[in-house]
């Protein structure tokens, strides 16, 4: 198992089980996801099935025969019938992490490679950068892997794509809180969705969950969906 699948699994918890897959090596696409491929470019078809590879490599570590992951219509991975999962890949490598069932899960990888500082007020206030202890143009790349796991996490709720302002980010150490500044859906504003960080393989890995929601609140979901 390579360090990065073992990073994903810790800072997911309990439950979660990961895999990655090179780029170009991910095969063709199922015959159910290639349809939202037909009109991409070579690189995007290829991280594409990279994720989907990975996925179903992740379904069978937690013993569920591997199936499609189609992309919905508002472009989120469709997931089987009682399975929780999210996608991320760069122009190298791509990773999936799945669970059944629980709160939604939300991942993403990012070059370990500082912002400019052209970019930084729209990812992130000062504050979020300081609370980092990283030099700025790398606590803006940490606060943006943050927030992109942490929107995974909240969508298939939500159903709310939301900009970068729309959260704010607490960084303690290794951990990792996203508190929203507004409601989302069914999630309050203040809600915060709990997760961690670290440096692997010249990457950013964050990985965020969403709180446990009562029935009443989370509204029927038939296999959660989380952005690619």
């Amino acid at each position: 198992m390579s360090d990065i699948v073992a990073l994903i699994e810790r800072l997911g918890g309990a439950g979660v089980v990961a895999a990655m897959v090179p780029v170009g090596a991910g095969g063709a696409c199922w015959p159910e996801e290639a349809v939202a491929m037909a009109r991409a470019r070579p690189a995007r078809r290829a991280g594409f099935a990279a994720g989907r590879a990975a996925a179903r490599d992740a379904m069978r570590r937690l013993g569920h025969a591997p199936m499609a992951v189609p992309m919905g219509a508002d472009r989120a991975p469709v997931w089987p019938e009682g399975l929780c999962g999210s996608i991320s890949h760069d122009d190298a490598l791509a990773v999936a992490a799945l669970c059944r069932g629980g709160p939604a899960i939300g991942l993403d990888i990012e070059p370990a490679l500082p912002i400019e500082p052209g970019l930084w007020p729209e990812i992130a206030d000062a504050g979020e950068l300081a609370a980092t202890g990283l030099a700025p143009g790398l606590a803006a790349r940490l606060v943006f892997c943050a927030k992109e796991a942490a929107f995974k996490a909240q969508f298939p709720q939500s159903r709310q794509m939301l900009g970068f302002d729309a959260m704010w980010i607490d960084c303690d150490a290794d951990r990792l809180v996203a508190r929203l500044r507004h409601r989302a859906g069914p999630h309050a504003p203040g809600t915060a969705f709990h997760g961690g960080w670290a440096r692997c393989a010249g990457r950013l890995v964050a990985v965020m969950r969403a709180p446990v929601m009562a029935p009443a609140e989370a509204g029927p979901v038939s296999g959660c969906a989380t952005l690619s």
